[in-house]
């Protein structure tokens, strides 16, 4: 991996729309607003849009880890702007601070996001054509380490 400054920045621009509001597989629509779960997500994709400008060839992101506090609504038709900034890099582990902004400048939530930099050969032979039963021969417990 490219060094990544701590303080790069991401941004990612967003507006809301149906699919990003609440709604559950079982219970239906609940809320009409932006989902937390979309927030998280979103916080997830500017994380790795600010890591992919620091892969090198032959090497893959994953995700690892992702919180979201969701501070207050939004609604379909809004624009939001989230932000990931890079607040420390740890071996091959990427950690962004994100944050979500409507257009009248209301912090809509923060959270952090982890992401793992393996080489591209590794991660498919974790993730990839027949990893499944592999990791499932394994047994619990070893499934973790499949990411690290």
């Amino acid at each position: 991996m490219i060094p990544v400054p701590v303080g790069a920045v991401a941004e990612l621009d967003v507006v809301v729309t149906p699919e990003m509001t609440v709604r559950f597989d079982e219970l239906g629509p609940v809320h009409p607003v932006y989902a937390t779960y979309s927030m998280a997500k979103h916080f997830e994709e500017a994380g790795r849009k600010l890591l992919l400008r620091h892969l090198q060839p032959g090497e893959a992101g994953i995700g690892r880890s992702v919180s979201v506090e969701h501070l207050g609504p939004s609604w379909v038709g809004d624009a939001i702007r989230v932000t990931a900034r890079c607040v420390a890099v740890r071996g091959n582990r990427l950690t962004c601070e994100c944050s979500a902004v409507d257009a009248d400048g209301r912090e809509l939530g923060r959270g952090t996001t982890v992401q793992a930099v393996l080489p591209q050969e590794v991660l498919e032979a974790r993730i990839g054509e027949g990893a499944r039963e592999r990791v499932r021969r394994a047994g619990p417990g070893d499934a973790r380490r499949r990411t690290d």
